[in-house]
C-alpha cells in the first residue's frame, strides 16, 4: 500500500479552511423513493409450515454428525449448508467439524513425496479445506498448493480439465494475504481459464462459476449467495433434498421477517418526516438504508439490531446530507458544538434546519438507550454518544475541505475523509445487539481503533468515491479520492481509479489476515466488520455504481430478489 494511504489511515489532520463567507455551494438534487407506496408488510405468497422446519433442520443436523470425519463428503456438505444460507442453525456442529479438520495432520497433501498422481482428484479437497478454515479464521499455509505447480513455478495445465477443481482453487485464492505469491498466482490461472471456459459449461456448474466470477464468495454477502446458489442447487442432479427443501423454506421465512423490519423502519421514517420538516431534499432512502445494514448481521435472533441499523443509517444520512450540501460553515459549527454538549435544551443557536437535525439525532441515541436499559446491557451506549460526538467533529473538518473549492492531496484528503466513514457507529450498534457478547472489553477494542476497523474505513472510503464519482460530479461536487489522486500524480480519471483499485484489492488481503483468530474478541465481532465491508462493496460495486444515493436500477433488483421475492416452493 502507497505510504501515503497508510499515513492517512491514522493521521486526522485538524487543519482549518477559510470562513463560510468564501464556500463554494454544492446542490444536489435526488431522485425520489423508489418504494413510494409499497407495502413491505403484504403477506408473502408463500406459507411456511413452522413443524416441518423444524424436522427437516433435525433432519439436516443429522446429516452432519452422520457424514464421515475429515473427508471431502463432509466439508462438502459444510460448504452447501454455508451457501444456502442455514449455516446459523448448526454453528456448533460446524464449527466442531471445522476444529477437527484443522487439528488433523493434513501432510499427506502437500508432502511432495507422494508424488503428483493424485492432482486432479484432491485439487478441489485441497482448495476446499483451505477457503472454508482461512473463512472461519484459521490459519492454513498455502504451500499447501505447491503441489500443483511445476518446477518451473507454473500451476500444472492439466489442472484446467478439473472444473470444479478449478472453481474451488479460484475461491480460495480470494483468502490470500500479503506475500503469499503462490495465491495471486492461483487468483491469476484459474480466472483465466474460467473465464474462457464458462460459456461451455453445463448448468449448474455454468452457472455456479458465473456467479463466483462476478462476487466470490469471500466478497459476497450471505443472502445474495444464499439466493444464487438455491437456483444452482436447484439444478443440482446429486442434491439432498431434504437440505433443498430446508433452505428454501428457511429462506422465505428470513424474508418475511426481514419485510416486517424493513416496514418498521418506513413507519418510523415517516413519523419522523423530517424531509417535510428540512425542507431540503436529504435523499429519501430508508429502504435502501435497511437493505444495506441488513447484511451486517441477517440471522433472525439479531431483528432488533437490524431494525437499529437501518434507522442509523438513515439519520447518518440526514447528518451527512446537512454537512456536505445544505448548511454552511457557521450553522454546521454551531450544530457540531450542540453535538458536544449533548443537551437537547441548549439550541437556541441552531438555526430552525440544524435544530431539527440535532433533536432527531438525539430521539434516535434515546431510542437505542432505551432499547438496551430494557435488555439489561447498556454498557456500550457511552462509547456509540462519543462516536457520534466525533463524527460530527469528522464531518465538520471535511466540509470545510468541500465547500472551500480547494483540491487537498490525497493524504490530506484521505486524513479527513476516512475517519468521516466511523463505521465504528454501525459496528458498536451491532454488538450492542449481539447479548452476552457485548461486554465492556468489546467496546473498548472497538473505541482503541485496531487496525481492522481503520483499514475497514480506508476500504469504504475508497469504494464509496469511486462509486459515486460520476454522481457528485454531476451535482458540482470535485473533492474525491479520485481528483485528489489525479493532482498529485499527474494522471488521467482511468489511471487514478486503476491505481485506486489495486489498493482495494491490496485491503481486501489486509482484511482477510485481519479475519483470523488473533483478535480479543469473539469472532462474530470480526465477522460484522467483515460483512459491513462485503455489504459496501456490494452497494458501491464500481465507478457509477453509487447503489444507496442511484437505488432505482440495479439496487431496486437486489432489494426486490432479496426482500421481496420468494423462493417458489
Amino acid at each position: 500500500m502507497p505510504p501515503s494511504l497508510e499515513n492517512a489511515v491514522t493521521n486526522h489532520s485538524n487543519a482549518v479552511t477559510e470562513s463560510s463567507d468564501t464556500l463554494i455551494k454544492v446542490t444536489r438534487h435526488f431522485h425520489p423513493s423508489v418504494w413510494k407506496g409499497y407495502d413491505f408488510n403484504l403477506a408473502s405468497s408463500v406459507l411456511i409450515d413452522k413443524e416441518r422446519h423444524q424436522e427437516l433442520k433435525k433432519e439436516v443436523k443429522s446429516l452432519l454428525s452422520l457424514v464421515d470425519a475429515d473427508s471431502f463428503q463432509e466439508l462438502d456438505l459444510v460448504d452447501k449448508i454455508q451457501r444456502l444460507g442455514v449455516a446459523y442453525h448448526f454453528e456448533d456442529e460446524i464449527e466442531n467439524i471445522l476444529q477437527q479438520t484443522y487439528n488433523e495432520d493434513y501432510s499427506k497433501f502437500f508432502d511432495d513425496q507422494n508424488g503428483r498422481k493424485n492432482e486432479l482428484s484432491d485439487l478441489c479437497y485441497v482448495s476446499l479445506r483451505f477457503r472454508l478454515l482461512r473463512q472461519a479464521g484459521y490459519y492454513v499455509s498455502p504451500v499447501v498448493f505447491k503441489k500443483f505447480k511445476t518446477e518451473k513455478g507454473e500451476f500444472h495445465a492439466n489442472l484446467v480439465s478439473d472444473v470444479r477443481g478449478m472453481l474451488s482453487l479460484f475461491e480460495a485464492s480470494y483468502l490470500g494475504f500479503h506475500g503469499e505469491n503462490i495465491m495471486d498466482d492461483a487468483m491469476a490461472f484459474t480466472t483465466k481459464h474460467l473465464n474462457s471456459m464458462v460459456t461451455c459449461l453445463s448448468t449448474p456448474l455454468r452457472l455456479q462459476v458465473q456467479h463466483s466470477l462476478t462476487m466470490p464468495p469471500q466478497r459476497s454477502v450471505e443472502r445474495v449467495v444464499a439466493r444464487n446458489y438455491i437456483s444452482v442447487y436447484q439444478q443440482d442432479m446429486s442434491r439432498k433434498e431434504l437440505l433443498f427443501e430446508f433452505a428454501k423454506m428457511d429462506y422465505n421465512a428470513v424474508q418475511m421477517l426481514h419485510r416486517k423490519e424493513i416496514s418498521e423502519v418506513q413507519s418510523w421514517w415517516e413519523r419522523m418526516n423530517v424531509r417535510s420538516k428540512l425542507q431540503y431534499d436529504v435523499r429519501d432512502r430508508v429502504v435502501e438504508a435497511y437493505a444495506i445494514t441488513n447484511n451486517i448481521n441477517f440471522e433472525p435472533q439479531f431483528s432488533q439490531g437490524r431494525i437499529h441499523l437501518g434507522k442509523l443509517w438513515s439519520i447518518l444520512t440526514i447528518l451527512d446530507d446537512s454537512y456536505d450540501v445544505f448548511g454552511n460553515l457557521d450553522e454546521l459549527g454551531l450544530l457540531c458544538d450542540a453535538f458536544q454538549r449533548w443537551d437537547a435544551k441548549s439550541t437556541s443557536k441552531l438555526s430552525d434546519p440544524m435544530k431539527i437535525v440535532f433533536l432527531e439525532v438525539l430521539n434516535y441515541f434515546n431510542e437505542i438507550e432505551t432499547d438496551m436499559i430494557k435488555g439489561g446491557n447498556s454498557v456500550g451506549v457511552s462509547y456509540f454518544k462519543k462516536q457520534v460526538q466525533d463524527h460530527n467533529k469528522n464531518l465538520l473538518e471535511e466540509a470545510k475541505v468541500i465547500f472551500s473549492g480547494d483540491l487537498p492531496t490525497l493524504e490530506k484528503w484521505l486524513s479527513l475523509s476516512v475517519p468521516s466513514v466511523s463505521c465504528s457507529l454501525f459496528i458498536i450498534i451491532a454488538t450492542l445487539n449481539l447479548g452476552e457478547l457485548a461486554t465492556k472489553e468489546v467496546f473498548d477494542w472497538i473505541a482503541s481503533m485496531p487496525k481492522i476497523v481503520n483499514y475497514t474505513n480506508l476500504l469504504v472510503r475508497l469504494l464509496g468515491d469511486i462509486a459515486s464519482l460520476k454522481v457528485e460530479q454531476a451535482r458540482g461536487t470535485n473533492v474525491s479520492c479520485v481528483p485528489c489522486y489525479m493532482m498529485d500524480h499527474g494522471v488521467s480519471e482511468s489511471e487514478a481509479i486503476e491505481s485506486l483499485e489495486k489498493v482495494i484489492t491490496s485491503l481486501w488481503k489486509v482484511m482477510n489476515q485481519e479475519g483470523l483468530r488473533v483478535h480479543p474478541v469473539p469472532m462474530k465481532v470480526i465477522k460484522t466488520l467483515l460483512n459491513f465491508n462485503r455489504t459496501i462493496a456490494l452497494y458501491y460495486a464500481g465507478v457509477g455504481v453509487d447503489g444507496h444515493s442511484i437505488s432505482d436500477g440495479r439496487t431496486k433488483e437486489i432489494i426486490t430478489s432479496i426482500f421481496i421475492d420468494p423462493i417458489p416452493i
